[in-house]
């Protein structure tokens, strides 16, 4: 037999396998036909992952940028109860310490006049002034009205308290122009709202404890300052919030 007979049986024999081996090629391309687009799938997924937490993240500060307005407005409320960190009570009614409620009340109307006095650029108290002790003379209904703004139809039990007397034959409260407030800073911090009621967390951050800068500014305190923190519990009425608890933080 020749060589040339002998490489064509050698060729023919062979071509099976290499039809063989294009067939496995081809299933094998077959099978990963669909890789590409799945991975394409995959990372389109990852990328929506990604965009909704960077969506979500931006809710949660727009939210908290929202609850900003509604901080103010808590702080402005509570600000004169505040002042003189009042005992822990679970209705106005029933509070034992019930001094630093009205003091309050009267802080708050004394605040009133101060600000409308600076805006007005008048010097002239709109109240009766008492020049030897430097003392407001403030009628009893001036007062029992800042109390209901506060406290509700909680009733008053008018009486000296601290530095500001109570004239009950003049039915008016004899009131400095400087209250003694607590020796406290108040810091709002966490704000638990349920349909009309609010529960406001506040600490106290001592005034020795805080600082100050080179030119004599006082820096911002932190709730992190704080020496203890209580629980106000509000109620928003048709007329407004309403002070209605205050507990110990846990």
């Amino acid at each position: 037999m020749s060589d040339e007979v002998i490489r064509e049986e050698e060729i023919v024999a062979q071509t099976p396998e290499v039809i063989t081996d294009k067939k496995l090629t081809e299933k094998k391309r077959g099978k990963n036909r669909y890789a590409a687009p799945l991975g394409f799938f995959v990372l389109l997924l990852a990328l929506i992952g990604c965009i909704s937490l960077l969506v979500n993240a931006v809710k949660m500060i727009a939210r908290w940028n929202d609850d900003a307005p509604l901080r103010e407005e808590l702080y402005t409320f509570l600000e004169p109860v505040m002042q003189f960190c009042p005992s822990d009570f679970e209705s106005v009614e029933t509070a034992e310490d019930a001094d630093s409620l009205i003091l309050a009340a009267a802080y708050r109307v004394t605040e009133a006049e101060r600000i409308r006095q600076l805006r007005e650029k008048d010097e002239n108290c709109a109240y009766p002034f008492e020049e030897t002790q430097h003392r407001m003379i403030i009628p009893q209904t001036e007062i029992e009205k800042s109390y209901a703004v506060l406290f509700g139809n909680a009733p008053i039990k008018h009486r000296t308290v601290g530095n500001m007397e109570y004239v009950s034959d003049k039915k008016s409260y004899y009131v400095p122009l400087v209250l003694n407030t607590s020796a406290y800073t108040p810091v709002l911090g966490k704000i638990k709202e349920k349909k009309d009621t609010y529960r406001v967390k506040v600490a106290y951050v001592s005034n020795n404890d805080i600082e100050y800068d080179e030119r004599g500014n006082a820096l911002p305190v932190t709730e992190k300052m704080a020496k203890y923190s209580q629980w106000y519990t509000l109620l928003r009425t048709e007329n407004g919030l309403v002070l209605q608890a205050v507990s110990a933080d846990a």
